[in-house]
């Protein structure tokens, strides 16, 4: 959809815990010398403003990283690649931007791995266009990702993480989404996917994982962080699911959403950590 733009949203928990995780699956991808492809399908613009217009409309990044960044030195281990890109674009200690995944994709991705990033809404693919790429490999499409998949996959590395970020502003992508995932996993099956989703619909979110399920695969990782014990109005949680997780990922997750848990709406929040 062209009318989304993810500078309202920026910094809210569920970025937070997207791109801790994402954190995780780059660690783990990386730590071989073989080349990774890295695709990503809905990039947004790759660095967010905390004080522009956008960010100071709806404020939500005060009840995300706001509330973690005063105490990121106490931060456990787990979160030091997360705590380095955050440094990295607020130098001066103050909190001002936030990185999206592209910013922290080619910071912690290395030179011999090839990063392809698709946004198709105009203003945001060129905000995109202006991400500095640290002498990495990276190529970015004005395209739709999901259709990206087939194009792209498999790649000639044969070792890829695919991390899909949807808007999920037209409701029929929470069944068509899953149908895309499946079809490119019959394509690469050995690859890596990182789907996010938004618990906000619970039909919708029943929908979703019901598609997901009927994916052939054996190792998966279901993530949800709710902030209420109950359904409320808006976004109440965040979920991901991924394929092919990294063996050590629910461990790690773990010790991640126990952390969060006690940032966000810490009486009433809760986690699901299900293979």
């Amino acid at each position: 959809m062209l009318s989304y733009q993810h500078g309202y949203h920026a910094g809210n928990f569920a970025d937070v815990i997207k791109h801790v995780t994402l954190t995780r699956l780059i660690n783990y991808m990386t730590q071989k010398d073989k080349p990774v492809f890295y695709l990503e399908t809905h990039s947004g613009s790759g660095l967010y403003d905390l004080r522009d217009s956008k960010s100071g409309k709806t404020g939500e990044y005060h009840q995300g990283i706001g509330l973690l960044w005063p105490q990121r030195k106490q931060w456990p281990d787990i979160f030091s690649c997360y705590r380095h890109s955050l440094i990295n674009v607020n130098p001066n200690r103050e909190l001002r931007y936030y990185p999206g995944s592209p910013a922290i994709a080619i910071e912690h991705f290395r030179s011999q791995d090839r990063l392809f990033f698709c946004e198709l809404h105009p203003q945001e693919f060129a905000c995109l266009q202006r991400l500095p790429h640290d002498g990495k490999r990276v190529f970015l499409s004005e395209s739709d990702g999901i259709s990206r998949l087939t194009s792209q996959l498999p790649p000639p590395e044969r070792r890829g993480l695919i991390f899909i970020d949807p808007s999920y502003e037209v409701k029929t992508e929470y069944k068509l989404i899953p149908q895309a995932i499946n079809s490119a996993f019959q394509r690469f099956a050995t690859g890596v996917y990182c789907l996010w989703y938004p618990l906000v619909d619970p039909y919708c979110h029943q929908q979703l994982l019901r598609e997901m399920n009927k994916i052939p695969v054996k190792n998966k990782l279901r993530i949800e962080f709710s902030l209420t014990p109950t359904p409320g109005s808006g976004m109440w949680g965040c979920g991901l699911w991924i394929i092919n997780p990294p063996y050590v990922l629910a461990e790690e997750m773990k010790v991640v959403l126990t952390c969060l848990k006690s940032f966000f709406n810490p009486k009433q929040a809760s986690f699901l950590l299900e293979s």
